[in-house]
């Protein structure tokens, strides 16, 4: 009987830890989708904005996948991927400008699902 108690005490805690492991790789997704779209609104060319807005990509759809996200955060995030597409399409064919307003937006929508 003991056993079974600290068996299922140990499961409990492992469940416990994992929900917190999941929360906090949602949040340092999220902040490196952040981070990355960031850094291409200042990207002095388009070749680096596509760069880095394919790299936030890759962190918001990895914070996208995680299961306990709120139907908001996951409309945020989804238009903000779709920002991203923009911009590095746009950045591929050097409008610059056209690029980093689509990373701007992008950044934005990553932004409040931090709220």
């Amino acid at each position: 009987m003991m056993r079974a108690c600290k068996a299922m005490n140990l499961g409990l805690l492992g469940l416990i830890a994992w929900f917190g492991l999941s929360a906090c790789w949602v949040e340092n997704h999220l902040h490196q989708a952040i981070r990355y779209a960031e850094a291409a609104v200042v990207a002095d060319d388009g070749e680096t904005i596509a760069k880095h807005s394919e790299t936030a990509k890759n962190h918001a759809l990895m914070a996208q996948s995680q299961h306990n996200i709120s139907s908001a955060d996951r409309i945020h995030l989804a238009v903000g991927i779709v920002s991203l597409e923009q911009a590095i399409k746009n950045g591929k064919f050097d409008a610059d400008d056209t690029a980093r307003k689509a990373a701007r937006g992008a950044m934005i929508h990553f932004k409040e699902v931090r709220k």
